[in-house]
């Protein structure tokens, strides 16, 4: 069974992922919890608690990159598990997807403050967050996120 949890985050949703994203329920859930997010300009997927990911899966993480990409949004993966990455290896889907760390989101939320709102059919800086130069202090003992998550499996 899959859980996520989403934190909107100024303009950036963060969907924490819990469980196994295989084919059937998991996929679904994964899915259109990505499309309940029409309108953020940066979109990344907490994978810290995911143990398994199969193809299926694969091919939704796939599909949220192209509509991310069609939105004019930033995907990234965040805290990808040993698992997942032996099987984005195995795929060779590894230079496919983008990543990023717990500092990096930081410094990301903070260079998309300071970057104007564009519109989906205005071309997109994410450039601009790929090259932070932030000043952001980092605590790793402190908690990621702090707010009133909201589960899509319910």
């Amino acid at each position: 069974m899959l859980k996520i949890t989403v934190q909107k985050l100024e303009d950036a949703s963060v969907l924490r992922c819990k469980g196994q994203i295989v084919v059937g329920d998991a996929c679904s859930i994964l899915r259109n919890a990505v499309l309940s997010q029409r309108h953020t300009r940066m979109l990344v997927l907490d994978l810290a608690s995911v143990d398994r990911i199969d193809a299926g899966g694969l091919g939704v993480l796939l599909d949220v990159r192209e509509w991310a990409r069609s939105g004019a949004s930033v995907f990234k993966l965040m805290n990808v598990t040993k698992k997942v990455e032996e099987t984005l290896e195995l795929t060779h889907l590894q230079n496919v997807f983008e990543f990023c760390s717990v500092r990096d989101f930081v410094c990301l939320l903070h260079r998309a403050a300071s970057i104007p709102s564009w519109s989906a059919d205005q071309s997109h800086g994410a450039d601009a967050y790929d090259s932070c130069s932030c000043s952001v202090k980092w605590q790793e003992a402190g908690p990621a996120f702090q707010g009133k998550p909201l589960t899509a499996a319910s």
